[in-house]
């Protein structure tokens, strides 16, 4: 066939090259031909034949999983590309499709729904308008599957914590992308986070917007405002105000520019 192999090492020096079909063969020993443009040692017809796409052997997973995989994959794309939220997302939409909970919803519902939930299971929610901006689903029937998958997994997102760095980081990043002043954000959440927790203070819905707004005066930093915390962040004013009131009377503050130019990490000290 053209080939050495050496005794002492193993080595196959190949001196002629050469081309080899295989063909299944029928029961009559006449060998079975097929239309299809499989390559060297494939099998090309017959039981156990597959087909092939431009990047080699297609997959085994039907297309219909496959299809829907990767509408998930789009809408997560846009908030978290790690691999282990991938691997969870692709569990729950495997987990529900066998327990019959999609029904004739869209790939793209599911999609969203499945998304939505999976962020919200690990901590770090998002709101469902922004998970359905991707495909700009229809919201009653995003829910109905949430509920669905709760359901499956007996309420378990109703008990989860929210992770604090990860929906302030949300925030700034509807405000500017200036990584800077998210490590100053972050720095003002980590010492406000140690002082709600030992109060009863009450987390409202502009709680990471007031962060922003403190953080910009801590800091002396000219921008962003109250204004564009306000727009960008698309919460009333007026309510950001009164949660930053709130906050501030906690370290025994009434205005913000009580803490401007202040070390962060001594807020809420005496005589700060």
């Amino acid at each position: 066939m053209g080939e050495h192999i050496c005794n002492e090492c193993g080595l196959i020096l190949i001196e002629e090259i050469f081309e080899q079909t295989i063909l299944s063969m029928g029961k009559d020993g006449q060998s079975i031909r097929s239309a299809d443009k499989g390559y060297l040692g494939s099998v090309i017809s017959g039981e156990g034949s597959y087909k092939f796409n431009r990047f080699g052997k297609s997959s085994i997973i039907p297309k219909n999983i496959s299809q829907a995989l990767s509408h998930c994959r789009i809408v997560l794309a846009n908030f978290s590309p790690s691999s282990s939220l991938k691997e969870r997302v692709d569990k729950i939409y495997m987990e529900a499709y066998r327990k019959g909970i999609f029904g004739k919803f869209s790939y793209e519902d599911r999609a969203t729904a499945v998304v939505f939930y999976a962020l919200k299971e690990r901590g770090t929610p998002i709101p469902m308008k922004e998970v359905m901006r991707e495909f700009q689903v229809n919201p009653k029937r995003v829910r109905k599957i949430v509920r669905k998958l709760n359901s499956l997994y007996r309420n378990q997102i109703n008990y989860t914590e929210v992770n604090p760095a990860y929906q302030l980081e949300y925030h700034v990043l509807q405000i500017t992308k200036d990584r800077n002043y998210l490590k100053q954000c972050l720095d003002v959440l980590a010492r406000f986070e140690n002082i709600v927790s030992n109060s009863n203070f009450t987390k409202g819905k502009c709680y990471y917007a007031s962060i922003c707004w403190i953080t910009t005066n801590v800091f002396e930093r000219r921008e962003p405002s109250r204004k564009d915390i306000s727009k960008l962040c698309s919460f009333d004013e007026k309510n950001i105000y009164q949660q930053t009131k709130s906050l501030l009377a906690l370290i025994g503050k009434t205005s913000v520019k009580q803490l401007r130019g202040k070390d962060v990490n001594k807020i809420g000290e005496t005589n700060v």
